[in-house]
């Protein structure tokens, strides 16, 4: 089922390959910046945050997302869950 996550109102939240905190990330690590109240549509949603850093999901995003640091889209992220919100779309 698909849903729709909402980048809350905090500035700018970072999705990532690994659930470390952004200022532990290395330049080369692929990084996307989304900013407070973006909508992205999502294939699914892992919420297990044990497997995650404790405190992340891992999304598989409907579109592949360009890294900052350039290389090839990427589908599937880590989003720190506090800064987000999930929307279920319900048919």
């Amino acid at each position: 089922m698909s849903s729709i996550l909402r980048i809350k109102n905090i500035g700018t939240t970072i999705f990532k390959q690994t659930p470390v905190q952004s200022k532990d990330l290395k330049k080369s690590d692929p990084t996307y910046v989304a900013r407070a109240g973006e909508l992205f549509l999502a294939s699914a949603i892992d919420r297990d945050v044990k497997k995650y850093g404790g405190d992340h999901w891992k999304v598989t995003f409907e579109n592949k997302l360009q890294p900052r640091e350039g290389g090839d889209p990427i589908q599937t992220w880590l989003v720190y869950e506090g800064d987000v919100e999930e929307y279920r779309l319900v048919k």
